[in-house]
């Protein structure tokens, strides 16, 4: 994988791109809610939040699904 930061950027852009995509949707509803029914801009600001704490294995599995 690349670095954590790239990493964390291109999750981002990638969910910011296409917010109705599943891969989106997956990341989303694993890190925040799995209720969630939709990306919006407030999730994806929560989202930014959640990633610059979260784990490193993590943010390679997120990083997985959106490439």
């Amino acid at each position: 994988m690349i670095g954590r930061g790239e990493g964390i950027d291109q999750i981002l852009r990638f969910i910011q791109e296409h917010p109705e995509s599943y891969a989106s949707l997956a990341v989303c509803r694993r890190a925040l809610d799995a209720g969630l029914e939709r990306v919006t801009g407030d999730v994806l600001l929560r989202l930014e939040e959640y990633l610059r704490e979260a784990p490193d294995d993590e943010i390679a599995a997120y990083y997985s699904i959106v490439s």
